[in-house]
């Protein structure tokens, strides 16, 4: 993949992910669900505009063109099931990792290469807030350590 076609592609991704954050943040009625996705949100905006940095500092007198339609594709996904929304964004955070990947790996910048690893954790970071948010919704992860419980259930 050519390094222009890869930046359009990650400014894509992070639009995209804009877009279904905010939608996700708008549709949840829960307050701390609203507040979880309006930062993803506030995550994937950051990242878009230091790529278009990155971009424009390699590529100065060529803008980005972008597609025309940059709508998130949810074929397949029920919105009103919170599971495969998850298991959807979660897939969305794991293309980004890789493309911030795959451009650090053909950087010859050693500074634009450390800010694009950078990226990629901070989309690893991303998905593991989303897998905690979908181990929540099925009640694996608990919010307290059981053993503080030990005695306090006697007879």
């Amino acid at each position: 993949m050519e390094r222009k076609e890869a930046y359009r592609i990650a400014v894509e991704a992070e639009i995209r992910s804009q877009n279904l954050y905010r939608a996700l943040a708008k549709s949840f009625k829960h307050k701390e669900t609203e507040e979880f996705f309006e930062q993803l949100l506030k995550y994937e905006e950051n990242h878009e505009a230091k790529v278009r940095g990155l971009y424009a500092k390699e590529y100065p007198n060529e803008p980005l063109q972008l597609m025309d339609d940059l709508t998130m594709e949810l074929q397949g996904v029920k919105l009103d099931d919170p599971k495969q929304v998850l298991e959807f964004a979660i897939s969305r955070e794991e293309l980004a990792q890789n493309i911030y990947l795959k451009l650090a790996e053909q950087s010859k910048d050693k500074d634009t290469e450390k800010l694009l690893l950078q990226f990629a954790g901070e989309e690893e970071q991303h998905k593991e807030l989303l897998f905690a948010e979908l181990e929540k919704l099925h009640g694996i992860l608990q919010w307290f350590d059981p053993s503080e419980l030990n005695g306090m259930m006697e007879y």
